[in-house]
């Protein structure tokens, strides 16, 4: 009987360990549609086969798989002020966007792709940004597989990774 209850009580445990480690191993399941968490200081995400570059105030890069989110950009502002952001965005499976997060975390989605919907958009535009640190984080869903670049006139572009 005790040997029974062991068995059980290890096959649901490792039960637990496997569920957890699928949920945490897939953050563009758990973070693409939840603002929060994209908001948060946090970056998370998985990346397969990714090439990218970074010149002056560009970042460009691809994936043949990128699952979460990650910072691309940092700007802190010692005033509320404006920043022109341009941007493309290309996905061939998936889903993927790029949002701004203000001082306050706010965000604001700049583009989203879905490769069932055409997959590619390119976009511009000149934003009134909060004093304090303001941010763009590009964020994938499962299975995404994308190319994009994006520039700032203002702040420090990163190349994920």
């Amino acid at each position: 009987m005790k040997n029974r209850m062991r068995s059980c009580l290890a096959a649901l445990a490792a039960g637990i360990m496997i569920t957890g480690c699928a949920f945490t191993m897939n953050p563009g399941k758990r973070f693409y549609d939840n603002e929060k968490g994209i908001a948060g200081q946090t970056n998370s995400y998985n990346l397969t086969n990714y090439s990218g570059s970074q010149d002056e105030n560009t970042v460009s890069g691809s994936a043949e798989k990128m699952e979460g989110m990650d910072t691309i950009w940092n700007y802190t502002s010692p005033d509320d002020t404006e920043v022109t952001l341009s941007w493309k965005l290309s996905v061939s499976s998936g889903k993927a966007k790029l949002v701004l997060i203000d001082s306050d975390g706010n965000l604001s989605t700049l583009v989203e792709c879905e490769a069932s919907a055409g997959g590619e958009q390119n976009g511009s535009g000149t934003f009134e940004i909060k004093k304090g640190e303001n941010r763009v984080k590009l964020v994938g869903a499962e299975e995404t597989s994308l190319e994009f670049e994006f520039t700032a006139d203002k702040g420090d572009v990163h190349t994920p990774g």
